[in-house]
Formats: C-alpha cells, sequence, structure tokens
C-alpha cells in the first residue's frame, strides 16, 4: 500500500498523546488538533482520516482506493489493510499495556512472523522499540529525550547502528502520531523538528535534512517541507484539519 502514517515512530518521531475510550487522559502541554488530510505533493496521493466519536482513528482512505480500517476492543487495537478497499492484504494487532499503550504488536496475513515489543518512559514516551521477524530480533531502536522531545535514535540492524540527531522549533508539534488519532502508540515529541542528522557508526556524516513549515492562524501546520545539505527539496506535505 502507499505510505500512510501508522508508525512514524523509526523515522522523524513527532509523535503526541490523544485521548481514547479507557486511556490515559490527555497532557495539555501537547496539541489536540485532529488532521482530516494529509497530502504528499511531490507523490500525489492523499491520506483522508476519519475519527470515532472518542477520537481515535477510525479509518483511512488513500487516493489509491487502498483503506486501512481500525477496530477497538478492550486493550486491543487492530488495523487492517484493504487493497482497493476489499481485498485484506495485511493486517497488525497491538497489545496495550496498563497504561493504555501498545506493548507488543504482531502482524497477521503476509505479516505474520513480524512482531515488535515497546517500552516507555514516565511520560508515556517511547525509549525502546524492537522489532522481530520468526521470533529473531532484526532492528532495535533506542531513544533519547530531552524536555519531552526526542533528540537522538539509535536504530541498530545486524549489529550495525545508525545515529540520528535532531534539533527542534518552539512551535508546538500539531502533526504526530494524536494528531491522527493513535494515542495508543504512546507520546511524543512535544515540538516540531528543526534538523536531522544521519550518522553511521564510526560517526560519519550521512545525510542532514533542514524542516520548514507553513502555519495557519491558529497555529496548526498546514506544510511540511523537507530540505537536503544542498538545500534540495527532499518532500512537501499539506495538512488540513
Amino acid at each position: 500500500m502507499k505510505k500512510l502514517r501508522i508508525t512514524i515512530i523509526a523515522s522523524v518521531l513527532i509523535t503526541l498523546l490523544t485521548a481514547s475510550q479507557g486511556c490515559q487522559k490527555e497532557d495539555t502541554t501537547f496539541s489536540g488538533a485532529k488532521v482530516v488530510s494529509e497530502t504528499n505533493l511531490r507523490q500525489g496521493f492523499t491520506d483522508v482520516y476519519t475519527y470515532n466519536a472518542n477520537g481515535d482513528v477510525a479509518q483511512i482512505n488513500n487516493s489509491s482506493g487502498d483503506v486501512v480500517l481500525f477496530t477497538y476492543n478492550g486493550d486491543t487495537v487492530s488495523r487492517q489493510t484493504l487493497s482497493q478497499g476489499t481485498v485484506v492484504s495485511s493486517a497488525i494487532v497491538y497489545l496495550l499495556g496498563g497504561d493504555k499503550y501498545t506493548d507488543t504488536s504482531y502482524g497477521l496475513y503476509q505479516s505474520q512472523n513480524s512482531s515488535s515489543s515497546y517500552i516507555y518512559d514516565g511520560n508515556g514516551q517511547l525509549t525502546r522499540q524492537t522489532n522481530y521477524s520468526y521470533g529473531n530480533v532484526t532492528t532495535t531502536n533506542n531513544y533519547t529525550l530531552t524536555a519531552k522531545n526526542v533528540t537522538t535514535l539509535l536504530s541498530t540492524t545486524s549489529g550495525t547502528q545508525t545515529r540520528y540527531e535532531y534539533s527542534y522549533t518552539t512551535t508546538t508539534n500539531t502533526i504526530g502520531v494524536q494528531n491522527f488519532g493513535m494515542g495508543f502508540m504512546g507520546v511524543g515529541s512535544l515540538y516540531l523538528p528543526q534538523t536531522r542528522v544521519k550518522l553511521n557508526q564510526n560517526g560519519d556524516t550521512l545525510e542532514v535534512l533542514t524542516y520548514r513549515y507553513g502555519l495557519d492562524d491558529n497555529s496548526q501546520v498546514t506544510l511540511k517541507t523537507s530540505y537536503n545539505a544542498a538545500g534540495v527539496l527532499v518532500d512537501s506535505i499539506a495538512y488540513s484539519y
């Protein structure tokens, strides 16, 4: 399926908390705005989000015709992807812990041998995610947070480490996971990232991205663009609320 915002945890972690039935109360220092649509202006596709009465994401419609459906049953969240809105192509089940954040997740159908585990800090922010295939660790992501913002991500795959370092604006993030009704993934960065530097395990810089934002009158992000070190546009995404 084309790109859909499900778990941005492995890239720029700008996730926030949303209230949902049975979950912790929303942290009022984070934005509670809900994104209605997200359009990738370079690739030309749009995701449209529908929410249930609790503010949790219920459905995502992609302009390709693909659909993602979410169902909530106690401490379980299920996600199904329907190719062209009819045939189930993949599914993920999220099992929530006592804090109502995802402790583990596992795939079904084509992804039935994939799973992940998650650890959060006292603020409900992700500090570690471990991915498995056939029960064996494939990738481990360790997050360092400073003042409710992820400042470092250390990703290890097959013994090879990649480090991501982030700097931030002072603008409240309105395009995080909670803004897409996915508060079951925890609480993430408070502010919008300004830069991301990617380094290999020897400390060599592999990539530098700079982010720029357009805001509406409510200080909500309506446009997010990213540029490489040469100033070339890498990505451009528009949002509506």
